[in-house]
C-alpha cells in the first residue's frame, strides 16, 4: 500500500507520482526511453516526503511486487504495446486507468470515440483475467492533481472501479494523497471520469473538476455498492 508502479511518466504521469511521493508514498517508474523516465524520476524527487523513486527499465520490473499499477502512457497503441508485455503479470494486480481517448498527432491532440464508448472500456476490453480495473485522474487538470490536494474544505476525487473488491484498497491508496475518494460507479462510467465528461465539466469550489465533499455527494449522489 505504500508503494506503487507508474508506466508512461508524461506531464499528467508525473504530477500523479509526485502527488504520491509528497504523501510518502515509493514510486517505481518506467518509460520506453529511460531519458524520459529519468527526468519524471527527478521531478518527483523533488517534492518526495521519505518516499524512494526509482527507475525500472522494463514494464515488468517495475510491477515486480506491485499491488498497484498506473497506467499513464497516451491511450489505444501504447495501452496495447505495455499491457501485452505485462500479459499475466497484471493478474492479482490493480492496473489504476488514466487514460482519455486524446489521439496526439501533428496537427494537434483530436478526439476519438473508441468503439467500447470510453478509452476506460477500451482498456477493460485488453486486461487480463484476474486483473482489478479503476478508472480516476483522467478528469483533473494536470496543475490540479497536486494543488488541489490537501486543501479544506477536503475535495473529493470521484473513482469508478470494477467491483468492490478492487474498489476498497484503491479507495485506501487514493486517501493517501490529502484527496476524498468517492467512488461513483462501475467501468460503465468511464466516459464521465474522462475529459468531456460530466465531472471532468462540473463546477466546484476550488474551480473545473474539483469539487468539495459535500458538493460530490450533491453532484454524485451516495457511493454505490458494486458487488
Amino acid at each position: 500500500m505504500t508503494s506503487i508502479a507508474l508506466i508512461g511518466p508524461g506531464r499528467h504521469g508525473t504530477a500523479i507520482a509526485q502527488l504520491f511521493a509528497s504523501h510518502g508514498v515509493d514510486v517505481v517508474l518506467h518509460h520506453h526511453r529511460r531519458d524520459k523516465a529519468e527526468a519524471a524520476a527527478a521531478a518527483v524527487r523533488l517534492v518526495a516526503n521519505d518516499a524512494d523513486v526509482t527507475v525500472a527499465d522494463t514494464a515488468r520490473d517495475a510491477v515486480e511486487g506491485q499491488r498497484f499499477v498506473f497506467l499513464t502512457t497516451l491511450w489505444d497503441a501504447p495501452q496495447r504495446a505495455v499491457i501485452a508485455e505485462l500479459g499475466d503479470g497484471l493478474v492479482g494486480k490493480i492496473l489504476v486507468d488514466v487514460s482519455n481517448p486524446l489521439d496526439v498527432t501533428p496537427q494537434g491532440i483530436i478526439p476519438r470515440t473508441p468503439p467500447q464508448g470510453s478509452a476506460g472500456g477500451f482498456v477493460a476490453s485488453l486486461l487480463p483475467a484476474g486483473t482489478g480495473h479503476v478508472k480516476v485522474f483522467s478528469m483533473l487538470p494536470t496543475a490540479a492533481i497536486r494543488a488541489a490536494a490537501d486543501l479544506d474544505p477536503i475535495a473529493a476525487l470521484p473513482f469508478a472501479a470494477d467491483s468492490d473488491a478492487t474498489a476498497s484498497p484503491a479507495r485506501e491508496l487514493l486517501a493517501l494523497t490529502g484527496w476524498k475518494p468517492w467512488l461513483v460507479g462501475d467501468l460503465s462510467v468511464s466516459g464521465d471520469l474522462e475529459i468531456g465528461g460530466r465531472f471532468n465539466r462540473a463546477p466546484g469550489h476550488w474551480g473545473r473538476a474539483v469539487l468539495s465533499a459535500e458538493e460530490m455527494a450533491a453532484f454524485a449522489g451516495p457511493e454505490p455498492t458494486l458487488g
